[in-house]
């Protein structure tokens, strides 16, 4: 999957545990493509601001300030495509929940040209009013069915790199949870099914192999649609998986 995405996904999933359970999944907290972060808060009520380098202290805070819940949202739509081979592509965000108020945390991530890895930044802001909770549903069904029309497109354009990673997407679905203690096995099954299914990006992706297939077999149409419903589908799965317990 798209490391960005995964890493604002397992980030949310950390926040909400730590806020409920006052447990710390240091394993959700690892990144290595991750070089160093920075969390940076709006000022608090007696205009403190504050900024750490580490995610624990990051919710520690927020949970001395009285953050209550988190969710992750991510556009289940795009204009186009070309952007998600590009850092910072898609525009995801965290949104903190307290009993009066919700902020939006918007990461930014840039690549550090000494380790070759990404400093990431998640800052704090303001929104104006406050929103209801987003509530997300099961779409293990919606998924599966797609992800067998999107195998068949692919052996039909004898794409088998892509029909193996729609393969390995429903086995994940299909199969036993991996043993994540964190989340619920059906969460855990979407979570990963979505990494196995994103193949989007630049040179070599779907988007750029599979759709010159599918405009010589004259199936340009076909494949927009299921492609569309692919990207649909992942960030509908990935909010389920990090947002609903």
């Amino acid at each position: 999957m798209n490391i960005e995405l995964l890493d604002m996904t397992r980030l949310t999933i950390l926040a909400r545990h730590f806020i409920r359970t006052g447990e710390w999944a240091s394993s959700l907290a690892r990144n290595t493509s991750v070089d160093r972060r920075r969390f940076r808060l709006l000022a608090d009520r007696d205009g403190a601001p504050f900024e750490t380098g580490a995610a624990r202290e990051w919710l520690a805070e927020l949970s001395r300030r009285g953050a209550s819940d988190f969710k992750l949202i991510v556009p289940d739509e795009l204009d186009s495509y070309e952007r998600l081979d590009r850092v910072n592509g898609i525009r995801c965000c965290i949104i903190c929940f307290y009993d009066d108020r919700a902020t939006s945390f918007n990461r930014l991530w840039t690549l550090n040209p000494v380790s070759g890895k990404f400093d990431v930044q998640l800052v704090e802001f303001p929104i104006d009013r406050m929103h209801e909770k987003p509530v997300f549903h099961d779409v293990s069904e919606n998924m599966t069915t797609l992800l067998e029309r999107l195998r068949a497109l692919a052996a039909d354009l004898r794409l088998s790199e892509f029909s193996f990673r729609f393969t390995a997407a429903l086995n994940v679905l299909r199969g036993k949870p991996d043993g994540a203690d964190v989340i619920r096995p059906v969460n855990s099954r979407l979570l990963h099914a979505a990494s196995e299914a994103y193949v989007f990006g630049g040179k070599g992706s779907w988007t750029d192999v599979a759709r010159r297939a599918a405009e010589d077999a004259g199936r340009r149409e076909e494949f927009e649609f299921l492609t569309r419903e692919l990207y649909r589908g992942i960030a509908l799965s990935v909010m389920y998986a990090a947002n609903e317990d």
